[in-house]
């Protein structure tokens, strides 16, 4: 099987000739169907200079659509690009840190974050007044490295697409972010992202004597089945919408509704 073909047909099965998928979501597809086909993906990409991505855009007949701050989106000509998904705040089944203080000890930025005692608030520094205890600088390569972390933790065969999309990406955060999305791996990750942020925080808190407080770490909201339902289309391939039963309740309530406006 040849690159191209191996590229078209992971695209057709994706239903990416109707719907644009994520480059992550296409990689783990063409290593699947390749290892079927004695394809070696990850071998193929690893003796090329140029990364997966720019090597399936020279593919006749594929459309690369670029996102700020995201993983591309792919698909054969015509595709249409997916309705864009509000992504969630972070959460985790321990509770939901809240937005300043994760912030604060994620976030990569010139200005280093300070903590306002009198306040209660993890703000910039050049944001800050009165009495602050400066917060420890994040690097990209720690936060590159808690990844790693998490990826060596799971079984050989779902590290390869991950370690590409920290390895070979120049927005490593960003496309890992939708590689652990392709395979599957949100909850995990996002619960060992929990232990290793609240570690931090708490560590950053002794050091400082500072008591941590409750209101840092917050329960989560609950997600509806609609919420989660929106999250997932983007990763599903038309043959899956196609399958889903829709029991005719659920229609008559549509059709209802849109009589009464």
């Amino acid at each position: 099987m040849e690159w191209s073909d191996l590229v078209g047909a992971s695209l057709r099965e994706l239903g990416a000739h109707e719907k644009m998928v994520p480059g992550a979501l296409l990689r783990q597809r063409m290593e699947i169907i390749g290892a079927k086909e004695g394809f070696d993906v990850g071998e193929y990409v690893a003796g090329s200079p140029d990364p997966f991505v720019h090597l399936v855009a020279r593919v006749d007949g594929v459309e690369i659509n670029r996102r700020p701050g995201s993983d591309v989106l792919v698909g054969l000509a015509g595709a249409s690009a997916p309705d864009p998904v509000r992504r969630s705040t972070y959460r985790n089944r321990q509770g939901t840190l809240r937005k300043d203080a994760f912030h604060a000890f994620t976030r990569v930025d010139a200005v280093p974050f300070v903590y306002m005692p009198d306040a209660d608030r993890f703000v910039p520094e050049d944001r800050s007044d009165g009495t602050v205890v400066e917060v420890d600088r994040i690097s990209l390569e720690t936060l590159i490295a808690d990844r790693r972390t998490f990826v060596n933790s799971l079984p050989e065969e779902s590290q390869r697409p991950l370690l590409d999309a920290l390895e070979r990406s120049t927005k490593p955060l960003e496309t890992f972010r939708e590689a652990v999305a392709a395979q599957g791996l949100v909850r995990q990750w996002a619960s060992r992202q929990a232990e290793t942020v609240k570690a931090r925080v708490l560590s950053w808190a002794r050091k400082h004597n500072i008591t941590p407080r409750e209101a840092w770490f917050q329960q989560p909201r609950e997600t509806s089945p609609h919420q989660t339902m929106q999250r997932l289309l983007p990763y599903l391939t038309a043959d899956e919408i196609r399958a889903f039963s829709i029991p005719f309740r659920a229609v008559e309530a549509l059709l209802s509704d849109e009589k009464s406006r």
